[in-house]
């Protein structure tokens, strides 16, 4: 009997032991790959001047968040901050450059408010207003269930707000995806069956 007391005994000591290590362990978490936002290949760009006309560039590496609604922002923004880190105080006279910032999903429509709008509609002029907008347009409409962007901010000389699709850019803007191995377009977006699902 005593010989099974200290077995006994003996087993919640290294049951001790090991819970105590395992709790002083560190956890091992697997964590998605860190996205650097600063990199443009998340993103389409605007190339103005190009030859051939202003064009859209499609960045490569888009499709590996074009599902995230929220990392396409912080792409564009080029920042995984918060957007609103970004805005510029009313009484300060220094702009900082706009910024997206993501308030709605709702059916085939994602609103999006620009932060530091002045920036966009008076400093950028209307070539760099366009720009910005067909980028941000392109950028969000990766997403599958969206296909206009609502753009809230004051009216200004250059920009002014409302509901934009791709459409209301291809006229004035050349496409153009990444190259590829095989040089073939991206494939295209699926249609839109409903509202947003996360």
């Amino acid at each position: 009997m005593k010989k099974a007391l200290i077995l006994i005994g003996a087993g919640v000591i290294l049951l001790l032991i090991a819970l105590l290590w395992l709790q002083m362990t560190p956890h091992r978490v697997v964590e998605e790959a860190e996205i650097d936002y600063t990199d443009e290949r998340y993103t389409w760009n605007a190339q103005v001047g190009a030859r051939g006309g202003d064009t859209l560039v499609r960045g490569e590496k888009i499709d590996e968040i074009r599902n995230d609604p929220e990392k396409l922002v912080l792409a564009f923004n080029r920042s995984g901050r918060d957007p609103e880190a970004f805005r510029t105080a009313k009484n300060e006279k220094t702009l900082g450059l706009p910024k997206l910032k993501l308030l709605d999903l709702e059916g085939n429509l994602a609103t999006v408010e620009v932060i530091n709008a002045r920036y966009l509609t008076q400093r950028m002029g209307t070539t760099g207003a366009d720009a910005f907008m067909a980028a941000a347009t392109f950028t969000l409409t990766e997403h599958d269930a969206v296909d206009k962007v609502s753009f809230v901010f004051p009216e200004g000389d250059h920009a002014m707000p409302g509901i934009y699709s791709r459409d209301t850019f291809t006229g004035r803007w050349r496409t153009e995806p990444t190259e590829t191995e095989n040089d073939a377009p991206p494939p295209p977006k699926p249609p839109n069956n409903g509202p947003f699902r996360a």
